[in-house]
Parts: C-alpha cells; sequence; structure tokens
C-alpha cells in the first residue's frame, strides 16, 4: 500500500518549510562572512597606511589626508589625520577606512601614536 495524496503533500510540506529555513540560515552566515571579510581587508589597509605615515613622517596637518590603496582587487579609500596632544612629544594618528568613498561612517578605523623626535 502506498500514501495518499494528502500524506505526500503534507510531507512536501513540511520539507519545504525545513529546506526554506535552512536556506535563510545559510543566507546569514554567506552576508556575515562578507561583512567580516571587508573588516579584516579594511583593518590591513588602516594598518598598512598608518605604517606608511610613520614611516615616511609627513608634516602634522589640521586636514585630513585622503588616498586610496587596492587590495583584494577593491579600492579601499582611507583617510588619516594627525593630532597634537598636551605633551609635546607624542601625536595621536587617526586612519579611517571606506569601500565607498561617499559612505558617511567608516568600515575600520584605527588609532596610533607617533613619537615626535625633534
Amino acid at each position: 500500500m502506498g500514501f495518499s495524496l494528502l500524506e505526500v503533500m503534507v510531507s512536501l510540506a513540511i520539507f519545504s518549510i525545513v529546506g526554506i529555513g535552512i536556506m535563510k540560515v545559510i543566507n546569514e552566515k554567506l552576508i556575515w562572512s562578507k561583512v567580516l571579510e571587508n573588516k579584516i581587508v579594511s583593518s590591513w589597509v588602516a594598518d598598512n597606511v598608518l605604517a606608511e605615515m610613520k614611516l615616511v613622517k609627513i608634516k602634522q596637518t589640521d586636514n585630513w589626508l585622503k588616498g586610496q590603496e587596492i587590495m583584494m582587487n577593491k579600492v579601499w579609500y582611507w583617510q588619516y589625520k594627525e593630532i597634537k596632544l598636551q605633551n609635546e612629544n607624542v601625536n595621536k594618528i587617526i586612519v579611517e577606512v571606506r569601500s565607498q568613498e561617499s559612505n558617511t561612517t567608516p568600515d575600520f578605523m584605527l588609532e596610533g601614536y607617533r613619537a615626535i623626535n625633534e
């Protein structure tokens, strides 16, 4: 004896609901892995910019210095600013990285310090 049409339809409905739930979970995991990848790569860009600015020893200005860098086949837009602190021997460096130049909030922000040897 076989299953009735009603039993088959109920079992297919259950399998489709479970399948949709599994697909939703997988989709969310893929989205979060892409977000995590962007955070990691933008942190690498910020580290590179901070290291470069410490080595090049660009004079401190009150304005943002802007640039772009290609990493993992994507253009990242960064801006860099150095702020004088109360301690005259140390400056604070702020690096902001964005995946889109028009983004108002940075994807990653890094703060560092540079000793002034003059």
